[in-house]
């Protein structure tokens, strides 16, 4: 397997974390791109491999550089819940950053791979949030960039209490007939495992996450 030049946005958070842990040790060049740069907390041999880039993708342009050279450029940016009053909202840490980098990416690296990190599906109360993750998927289909869309649902690890919890939960009610039907599409998936099957995608096997579950 050749070596790929990789650039995650959101590197040190839930998601990207781990997968910059599984591309690394699969001996990949990783190039990480954060607000806050390297996590403070973390120690792990791995990480003395990553090229940590400090950068707020929505008030500058320190990142630019990072992906003029990356064969696979990835967005794990995002949140679940908003907080206009802080600013936090899907727009801006959603749609914003697949859009700033869908038009760099155009015009500067243009033979770069784009991943996006999408949902398979959310329930009522996160419907703006789905529907955020959809108006993504539309500009990146719209671009002339070649991309990978990934559909996971429930992301589990013990490091986020609730998702264990969420995960208990639906699968109960997986397990109760004439209600399982009311889960389908909220699959629970360890983050250890995410991480893997879009290790997987990018170092060109297939991945069943490629496609929504309907």
């Amino acid at each position: 397997m050749n070596t790929i030049n990789i650039t995650i946005f959101g590197g040190s958070g839930f998601i990207g974390q781990k997968l910059i842990e599984e591309l690394t040790n699969r001996g990949h060049d990783l190039t990480s791109i954060s607000r806050h740069g390297k996590p403070t907390d973390l120690s792990s041999s791995w990480s003395e491999k990553v090229h940590w880039v400090r950068s707020d993708i929505l008030n500058d342009t320190n990142w630019h550089k990072a992906i003029q050279q990356a064969d696979w450029v990835i967005d794990t940016i995002g949140i679940l819940f908003e907080h206009p009053r802080k600013g936090i909202t899907y727009d801006r840490f959603i749609l914003s950053p697949v859009q700033l980098i869908l038009d760099y990416l155009s015009t500067h690296n243009p033979t770069a791979h784009f991943l996006f990190i999408s949902a398979n599906s959310a329930p009522f109360p996160l419907r703006n949030y789905m529907n955020a993750k959809l108006q993504a998927e539309q500009l990146i289909k719209a671009s002339s960039l070649q991309y990978v869309i990934i559909y996971p649902s429930l992301v589990v690890d013990k490091k986020r209490y609730f998702s264990v919890i969420s995960a208990f939960g639906i699968n109960l009610l997986k397990a109760i007939p004439g209600i399982r039907k009311l889960v389908h599409g909220y699959e629970p998936i360890s983050r250890e495992t995410l991480a893997a099957e879009i290790a997987n995608v990018i170092e060109g096997e297939t991945s069943a996450y490629t496609q929504r579950q309907t």
